[in-house]
Parts: structure tokens; sequence; C-alpha cells
């Protein structure tokens, strides 16, 4: 066994400090320590989680982009159910007409004549409307003709594509649509005979039926007009101010409607675009550019059935 000397009051104060300089440095330590790793989670916290941590990224795209482009998108979708104090908009109903039959013509050139030989889209237009109304409808609509030729053969009947109609003075239909005939100018151009000749025009329908409307189809487009594979290809000059003859007669249908009190059915108006006198592209045809398009045709056909009053 070893005898340890005994510990001095001196050596025991050398101790102590040694010990306080010990724990006093961890102190120091620990308090750094808290500080750079705060410092660093305040960081981290504002930076994208792609930047500090491309494989948390990574993760997270990989949900989204199967979130989006995942099975469940490749499906129909499908109509929510309604809740309970939810109801079904309900159809716009409309008076249905009075009798059971009616038979309808319309009158003019190729305007009417590319409605189809039974003015189909007329007709799915009203069936639509008046599904239990049965309607004969006569395309009396002629290519290239000007109000006078359309007065020349008013009272002859038509043998034309593949129609095989009577004269409309023996058909006498139900209701008469008067086409305005305004995209065959007169040679030369006389807008004065336009409005005498159509004037004329719509007198002789209503010699044949109190029911008779004065129809202005869609305006021309002056840029482009007739430029196409089925079309005039004028030269643009030409073109430009055939268009603004044009523009005059479907003016003169608006101005006789007000002026012999004839309902009028005024596909032109609506068909202008905004601040010119030009028609909308998507109403013409862009194989000749000149005659209504699939959307033009439907939107004259629409234009018809909210004009007809049926007596």
């Amino acid at each position: 066994m070893f005898n340890m000397p005994e510990p001095t009051l001196e050596s025991l104060k050398k101790h102590i400090g040694v010990l306080a300089l010990q724990a006093g440095f961890l102190v120091l330590l620990a308090l750094s320590y808290g500080g750079f790793a705060l410092n660093t989670y305040v960081k981290e916290a504002s930076i994208p989680s792609h930047i500090t941590s491309p494989l948390a990224y990574e993760q997270q795209t990989a949900q989204t982009s199967e979130a989006v482009l995942g099975e469940d998108t490749a499906e129909t979708p499908v109509e929510e159910p309604l809740e309970e104090s939810e109801t079904m908009p309900e159809p716009t109903m409309y008076p249905q007409p009075p009798r059971k039959e009616y038979a309808i013509a319309i009158y003019g050139d190729s305007m009417v004549d590319t409605m189809g030989e039974r003015l189909e889209y007329l007709e799915h237009a009203l069936l639509e409307r008046y599904p239990e109304t049965t309607f004969r409808l006569y395309n009396y609509g002629v290519g290239s003709q000007n109000i006078h030729n359309g007065l020349e053969r008013w009272n002859k009947p038509l043998r034309y594509q593949d129609r095989d109609f009577p004269a409309i003075t023996e058909l006498r239909p139900d209701i008469i649509i008067v086409g305005s005939f305004a995209y065959n100018v007169l040679v030369p151009h006389d807008r004065n005979a336009h409005w005498l000749g159509y004037t004329e025009l719509v007198q002789r329908a209503q010699r044949l039926t109190p029911h008779v409307y004065m129809l202005a189809e869609i305006a021309p487009m002056r840029r482009g007009f007739g430029f196409g594979p089925n079309g005039v290809n004028w030269e643009p000059s030409t073109a430009w101010s055939h268009t603004e003859k044009i523009i005059e007669q479907l003016e003169n249908v608006l101005g006789l409607a007000r002026t012999l009190q004839v309902p009028l059915i005024d596909a032109y108006s609506p068909s202008l675009q905004d601040g010119v006198k030009e028609g909308k592209r998507e109403l013409v045809n862009p194989s000749d550019n000149i005659h209504p398009s699939v959307e033009g045709h439907k939107f004259i056909a629409k234009t018809i059935v909210d004009a007809l009053k049926f007596r």
C-alpha cells in the first residue's frame, strides 16, 4: 500500500481552477454549437427543398407527376352528381306552333341555294325547337342570280340541282322568306334599282301569304373575298369594290324592312366584325371565301328560327 501525501490547500486551489476553466470551455462550446444549429435551421427553412435536399425534391416531383399523369386522368370525365340542394337547369321552353304542319319556302340566290337541297340546316334547327311539328321546306335558291333574275322566274317552276318544284305561286307556302339577292349585283351597279326590284319581289310574296319575311344574309369578307380553290379569284381591288356593293344591297334590306314594315331576319348585323363593315371569317366558307361555312349556315338557320312567328 502506498502512502499518499496529504493534499495541501495550495494544490486544492490549483485543481479547482483547472476544473473551472474546463467547465467554462465546455459551456462556451455548447453555446456556439446551439447557435450554429439554430442559424442553420432558419436558413434551411427559407431555401426550397430541391436545393437543400435533391432526394426530397425528386420524391415530391414523382408524387406530383403521378397525380397529374396517372391512370385516373386517362378516364373520361364524369359529371359530378348533384347535391340534394342543387337542381338541373331546365331547357328553354318555346311556345309550340298552333298547327301540326307548315310549308316554308326561301327564295333567293346562291346564299340560299347553298343552304341545302332540303334546307337541312334550317330543318335541323326547326325540329330541335319544335319536335312535334312537321315542316315542309322548299329551297328556291339559284346561284348567280341578281334581283332582276329573281323577278323573272317568280312565276316559273324550279328545276335546279336535285329540286323539281312547282312555281312558288302554285305552291303558295304558309311562310315565304325572301333572300336579299345582294351578292349578285346589277351591272352596272344600281343600288336604287335593287331597292325597287326587292320591293316588288316582297310585294309579290305578300300576295301569296301574309307571312312574309325579309332575309339579310351574313356580311361578306372584304379582304380575301372570293379567293380559294372554288372562288372567283378576282384582283384584290375588284373584290374590294364588289363587296362594297354587296354591303349596300344588304343594307337596302334593313332599310326596306322598316319602310315596308315587313318582319326582318337580320343575319347581317351580328355577323359584322367589331367596328368594321366586314364579315367574321369563321362564318365564311374557306374554299371560296364567299358563301357561308357550316358554322355560317348554322348561324343563319338559328337566326331564322329565332325570328319566325307561327300562327
